[in-house]
């Protein structure tokens, strides 16, 4: 499944926008689409000149069962920013560290790993995590970057990891701004972390990052990048009254659905629709 595609849109004179939305249940699996369907005829109405479809990597959620559920020092959905993480476990994937996590998340979790093949949500991030120490972990989402083979899956693993840090960040219009001694920033790494706010020791990502010939500025970058890409110059983003409809449409849906999986998709769905509207993820 892909998530719900925002629309840049380079000139716009009009408002008004066609959405269509597509249910197709099949017994107990979900299979749903979102489009924005745009035909020629109403772009020439509309005199919108350019539209380019911005796709998102796709995000695989399988929460962990039995997480703690802490809201943020803020609230619930109300994180400030995020960290940076890196496993520095040779040969690891994102499902190796669920299985792992599952059974130590008393210790530690994160929101999701990051590895060549797969993006994967393994707790909500409308909660904490223990992913940076108790200063940290009631402020921000946690991303962990599994440890690529080849410098291609690095590049791969590295631009989805960052796309994911702007596309959290942007959910709340935070901005991507770096960490600072004086504890704002809504861009950190566990790094920054050890040496700003303290209740950890860790110094990811850094030393992976040169392993390839990256630095923590290559992360800013490529994090704005994407940022940019979401929030500026043309994006279009679905109107919150719209998506919240639509969200309504789909949690109707989910009260039917008689499994698991078929409701965490329903829910990545309306994730994806408040993400589009500028939404915190729930």
């Amino acid at each position: 499944m892909y998530p719900l595609p925002i629309i840049m849109i380079k000139t716009l004179s009009a408002h008004k926008q066609i959405t269509f939305i597509e249910h197709i249940v099949d017994r107990a699996y979900v299979k749903a689409k979102l489009k924005l369907m745009l035909t020629k005829s109403v772009l020439q109405k509309q005199n919108f000149k350019e539209v380019i479809p911005l796709k998102l990597y796709p995000v695989n959620i399988d929460w962990i069962p039995g997480l703690p559920q802490r809201p943020y020092r803020a609230g619930v959905g109300l994180y400030e920013g995020v960290v940076m993480h890196q496993t520095a476990v040779p040969g690891d994937t994102a499902a190796s560290e669920r299985a792992y996590e599952a059974q130590h998340f008393n210790e530690a979790f994160v929101h999701e790993f990051i590895d060549p093949t797969q993006i994967l949500q393994v707790a909500n991030p409308a909660y904490l995590a223990y992913g940076a120490g108790k200063f940290a972990n009631q402020r921000f989402v946690h991303l962990e970057l599994c440890s690529a083979k080849t410098k291609e899956q690095f590049e791969l693993s590295f631009d989805m990891w960052c796309e994911r840090a702007a596309v959290h960040l942007a959910a709340r219009k935070l901005g991507v701004s770096n960490a600072q001694p004086n504890g704002t920033g809504t861009l950190w790494g566990h790094f920054q972390v050890t040496q700003y706010l303290g209740g950890t020791n860790h110094t990811d990502p850094v030393d992976y990052l040169l392993q390839w010939g990256k630095t923590w500025d290559s992360v800013l970058e490529r994090v704005l990048k994407h940022y940019e890409s979401i929030m500026i110059g043309g994006v279009y983003t679905m109107k919150a009254e719209d998506a919240n409809k639509l969200i309504a449409i789909l949690s109707a849906i989910w009260s039917l659905l008689p499994n698991t999986e078929s409701k965490d998709e329903i829910h990545r769905l309306a994730n994806e629709l408040r993400i589009a509207s500028g939404q915190p993820t729930q």
